[in-house]
């Protein structure tokens, strides 16, 4: 299978604040699957091995595709036998050009893996929805929990920046004996973005980014998230599971993804908004404290059904089913007709 699935990926997943996308790229090996990286890799090799694939797999790889556009996008499909896929991550935008660079990978795509695909329908109203399969975020092998937390406090981690008005509110409103805050320590750019120029503290990264992030999260009973102003079911619903740290979601951004998943509230987390979350970061608190049993409950349920549906390596499995498939109904599709014809 190694040269009819091909993987492209930017150069820098192996050292980005979150692990879960390079471990996935890594499953996808171990199930078959050639990654080749961009800019590590000759772009003429590339799309080269991209038309000699019965599978091709780029992995937020906008500027690949930008700069190959006329290769790419003007070549016949009678050239090619493979199934193009595309990987995306957020698909946000603040201005005309980020939107045409996406508009354009999603038009070379036949298939759309998307970690939000309602958002991506919302502001792509012209990819039609048949293209775009979800594929949720996933919590990375490091995420496992500890037998105790150290603290008794409730975490607020992750950027307070404008995009996350539930966070700010928390930080302000929630007292110091309740809530503890660790502060995020910025991204170091985005692999395969070279207009992304945002800073980064890299003394806090060595502190809590990628495998010391579940570190972090260990030490703590319980954690408060939100999926933004964007509603987005971000990786660390998933990673707080995963790593036995009961979560605290925002109703109004979490709930509804959650809930499609299967994911209960009160059996595997607490929902709150912002004009109830500082009653219930003291009654979470609370529960750790003298209802053991009832904190342990969602814990656990939580995180048994994280490591068996939602781990990295459950993601890679997804998607290679999903590319696999993509063959077979071609090849059903093509028996088909040519019975049709005869």
């Amino acid at each position: 299978m190694t040269n009819d699935f091909i993987l492209c990926v930017s150069k820098g997943w192996d050292s980005y604040i979150s692990c879960e996308f390079h471990e996935i790229h890594t499953e996808l090996i171990k199930l078959g699957w050639k990654r080749l990286v961009i800019d590590e890799v000759n772009d003429m090799d590339i799309l080269s091995a991209i038309h000699r694939a019965k599978v091709v797999l780029l992995w937020e790889a906008y500027e690949f595709i930008e700069r190959n556009e006329l290769v790419l996008m003007n070549e016949p499909d009678s050239s090619t036998t493979a199934k193009k896929f595309f990987f995306c991550d957020d698909p946000h935008f603040f201005s005309p050009y980020r939107r045409g660079q996406r508009l354009r990978a999603f038009n070379w795509a036949e298939t759309i893996l998307a970690t939000y695909p309602d958002k991506l329908h919302e502001w792509f109203p012209e990819v039609p929805s048949s293209k775009i399969k979800w594929m949720p975020h996933s919590a990375a092998s490091c995420f496992s929990p500890t037998f105790e937390p150290s603290s008794d406090l409730i975490l607020l981690s992750g950027s307070r920046t404008w995009p996350y008005p539930f966070r700010q509110f928390c930080h302000i409103k929630l007292p110091v004996d309740v809530c503890d805050i660790v502060d995020h320590p910025g991204y170091p750019g985005y692999p395969g973005d070279v207009n992304n120029k945002s800073k980064h503290d890299q003394m806090q990264m060595k502190h809590v980014g990628r495998e010391q992030y579940a570190n972090l999260l260990r030490r703590y009973p319980a954690m408060l998230v939100c999926g933004s102003i964007f509603n987005y079911l971000v990786a660390k619903v998933f990673e707080g599971m995963s790593a036995g740290c009961l979560v605290i979601c925002d109703r109004a951004s979490l709930s509804h993804r959650l809930s499609m998943l299967g994911f209960v509230e009160g059996q595997h987390y607490i929902g709150t908004d912002i004009f109830h979350v500082v009653d219930d970061a003291v009654t979470v608190k609370n529960m750790y404290l003298h209802d053991r049993q009832r904190w342990r409950f969602i814990v656990d349920n939580a995180f048994k059904k994280v490591h068996a549906e939602h781990r990295t390596e459950h993601r890679a499995a997804q998607i290679n089913h999903e590319c696999t498939a993509s063959i077979m109904r071609s090849f059903n599709l093509e028996s088909t007709t040519l019975r049709e014809i005869i």
